[in-house]
């Protein structure tokens, strides 16, 4: 028997080497794709036994290589590799034709099981195919007897009797491919029950974290504001010229940051740097880049560069956007 051919998808290379690696050992054909278009790209060009592909990756994910894999060649086997959490789309592959599916990092072991297990589900679907031709052909032979028979008039009870077992038989079939559809589709309502409970489990632990946390974070706010801003609000009183203007930017910084808005998001996934972070508090407080400048012992050349880099991180460089209205909007 040839050596069986595998396409192994994967964005991550160590996982791509280490899985490739493993399989070679195992006498299977390896080729590797480092994304989804490039895994449909492969098969286009040629047909291979088994597809295991990551879920999630850039450009087409786990889910269009697996679609276009059974568009292409409907008897394919095909494993979906996926981290943890994301149990609900590895079922909805199931759903969608894919063999089965293994949570990373995978065994070994197991990976190779279910490969062959793969292939011998291809083997016995072709070997059951080909019995299938050959049991159209008997029948088609027992037709041409059957009108000989008829037309010869001869042993009409014996062609009664041969009919009435083979519908027997059928009907036997029907009644045991029945019994088979009842039991998967009650272990398909198991499962579902199953991921019923663990979602509610989940769900219940996620709310508990998340009330945690914010009680912590009340906590927390209330001891600085309650220690802290006290002690800023003495030193403005007692402060002149910049370091005043810099206690007032202190203190609106401090509440600032435990607001009913604790986080925000943009300027959170915008990276900015302590100083540009410092810069747009002070823009949000109504302040000039001259004072601005002033305030932080800059030139109000510096300042204009540090707005126009934080308009770059924010997206909106080549936008005609007001920057004072756009961060406030965001808050």
């Amino acid at each position: 028997m040839r050596n069986k051919s595998i396409l192994l998808v994967d964005d991550e290379e160590a996982i791509l080497t280490s899985i490739g690696w493993a399989l070679e050992k195992n006498n299977f054909t390896v080729t590797t794709a480092t994304d989804g278009q490039q895994a449909i790209d492969e098969l286009r060009a040629r047909r291979y036994d088994l597809v295991i592909t990551d879920l999630f990756m850039p450009r087409v994910d786990g889910i269009g290589v697996l679609t276009q894999a059974k568009n292409l060649y409907p008897d394919i086997g095909v494993i979906i590799l996926t981290g943890q959490g994301d149990i609900g789309s590895a079922v909805q592959t199931l759903q969608l034709g894919a063999d089965d599916y293994l949570q990373k990092p995978c065994d070994m072991d197991d990976l190779l099981s279910k490969a062959r297990h793969s292939f011998e589900k291809q083997d016995l679907v072709a070997r059951l195919r080909v019995q299938n031709e050959r049991l159209k052909d008997e029948i088609a032979a027992r037709k041409v007897v059957e009108m000989k028979l008829q037309q010869s008039q001869a042993s009409l009870e014996q062609q009664v009797a041969e009919r009435t077992a083979e519908l027997a038989r059928t009907v036997d079939d029907l009644k045991t491919a029945l019994d088979k559809v009842l039991t998967n589709e009650k272990e398909l309502q198991e499962k579902n029950r199953e991921l019923h409970d663990i979602n509610t489990t989940m769900n219940v632990i996620l709310k508990r974290r998340d009330k945690e946390h914010s009680e912590i974070r009340r906590e927390i706010a209330a001891k600085t504001v309650e220690t802290v801003l006290p002690l800023l609000k003495k030193a403005q009183t007692q402060a002149t010229g910049s370091m005043k203007n810099f206690m007032e930017t202190a203190q609106a910084n401090l509440l600032d940051v435990f607001s009913k808005h604790p986080h925000d998001s943009v300027l959170t996934h915008a990276k900015l740097a302590p100083r540009e972070l410092q810069i747009v508090h002070s823009i949000r407080q109504n302040k000039s880049s001259k004072e601005i400048a002033d305030l932080l012992g800059l030139s109000l050349r510096t300042i204009e560069s540090y707005r126009e880099n934080i308009r770059k991180k924010l997206g909106i460089k080549n936008q005609k956007k007001n920057l004072k209205k756009f961060l406030t909007s965001i808050r």
